[in-house]
């Protein structure tokens, strides 16, 4: 028995091993990130014409970073920057919508932009340009993307 209790010992200081490292590499990953004050953030979105959704996606972004201090600039990748994966972005999404007070796109829009993305890569009028880098599956891949995509929501609101 006291074989196991040493096993776990020994696989829980490895554990913890890990995850300090990973929390030392992260700080200086972000330590060496240089992003943009808030004010220059949302005057990149004076075409959104309301500075509540860029605000909202640099707060949220800066404060939910693990040792703070963050600053973050439009075009920083949500996945390289920010270690966010697919799932985790769509969760973003959902929760600033939340925060912004804004209503989920209907399935049938959500359709038609993804079929705006797909084929033209956001270039209709009335679909946000993307970063060159996104692919159709998920264009959301900068902190730019994803403040256009929830102007496009608070855009295409339905009427109550």
């Amino acid at each position: 028995m006291s074989i196991y209790v040493e096993i776990s010992a020994l696989v829980l200081a490895a554990f913890g091993i890990f995850i300090a490292i990973a929390a030392f590499v992260f700080d200086l990953r972000r330590r060496k990130h240089r992003g943009v004050a808030r004010e220059e953030f949302v005057r990149a979105f004076t075409q959104t014409g309301t500075p509540d959704i860029p605000e909202a996606v640099y707060r949220f972004y800066t404060r939910s970073w693990f040792f703070g201090n963050l600053t973050i600039a439009p075009d920083d990748s949500l996945e390289r920057v920010l270690n966010k994966g697919e799932q985790d972005v769509e969760d973003d999404a959902v929760l600033l919508m939340k925060k912004l007070g804004l209503k989920p796109p209907s399935e049938e829009a959500r359709m038609r932009w993804n079929e705006q993305i797909q084929t033209s890569r956001g270039k209709p009028s009335d679909a946000p340009r993307f970063s060159m880098d996104s692919n159709p599956r998920s264009p959301i891949q900068t902190v730019r993307d994803m403040v256009l995509w929830l102007d496009w929501v608070r855009q295409h609101q339905n009427p109550a």
